[in-house]
């Protein structure tokens, strides 16, 4: 998964997890302190989602930090799977970005 593809699934993953609990982009956009059409560009992949803004989008929408990153690819995987299991089951690329996602998320306490 290349950097394009990674901004596109967190899109879209940030669109589902949105209306799952029937929040306008307005309100997220509200709650996280950004203006309106930066949840869009978020959620269209025009804009990358700035690291310090994933613990205010997770708490707005009343999930773990980890659900935003939980992919579509990887979601149904888990469904036979425990998260350690799934975990030491991802490899190469996607590894590397959740390595690298895990280690700004750090940074921010």
């Amino acid at each position: 998964m290349n950097v394009e593809n990674f901004y596109r699934e967190f899109g879209k993953r940030l669109k589902q997890l949105r209306l799952q609990v029937g929040m306008s982009q307005e309100e997220l956009a509200e709650r996280v302190g950004v203006a309106n059409k930066t949840v869009s560009y978020w959620e269209n992949a025009h804009n990358p989602i700035t690291l310090s803004k994933i613990p205010l989008i997770a708490n707005a929408l009343n999930v773990p930090v980890y659900k935003l990153f939980v992919f579509l690819d990887i979601e149904e995987k888990a469904a036979d799977k425990d998260y350690t299991t799934l975990l030491q089951s991802i490899t190469g690329e996607k590894l590397n970005i959740l390595f690298n996602v895990v280690k700004e998320l750090q940074k921010l306490k």
